[in-house]
């Protein structure tokens, strides 16, 4: 499954790229660093999943699933400091057709390793873990 991340805090980017090159069938398609960018990447590039972060630079991520979904659609799940914190933005996101939600995790951290797992079988794009 080839995924994408969206997100402008580099260690946030870092934290991600480590857990999906953590399973030999994830592979990275890109890596953006503001909403725009990845409507951009997405267009030329449509991944299977995009984990976009809600608050970014330029064109944040409810915008850019906005126009990812009307444009170039794939999966998206949203990745944010506190998904309480902005649940409004999050439903928002998730009403434009964003899957899902998770806080950014910390290393060693499989909650966002589990939710690509269920979502890789939902698209029919299924890891053997």
């Amino acid at each position: 499954m080839r995924i994408a991340i969206a997100n402008d805090m580099f260690m946030a980017v870092e934290a991600l790229r480590r857990i999906v090159v953590k399973i030999p069938d994830y592979k990275l398609a890109w890596v953006a660093y503001d909403g725009a960018e990845a409507v951009s990447k997405c267009a030329a590039d449509t991944p299977d999943l995009i984990l976009m972060d809600v608050l970014m630079p330029s064109m944040d991520g409810v915008e850019a699933t906005r126009h990812i979904m009307s444009q170039s659609p794939c999966a998206i799940v949203m990745v944010t400091a506190s998904v309480n914190r902005y649940a409004a933005k999050v439903f928002e996101a998730m009403d434009y057709g964003a899957l899902d939600a998770i806080n950014t995790p910390i290393l060693g951290d499989d909650g966002l390793l589990n939710k690509i797992t269920a979502i890789a079988r939902l698209i029919g794009k299924s890891s053997h873990r």
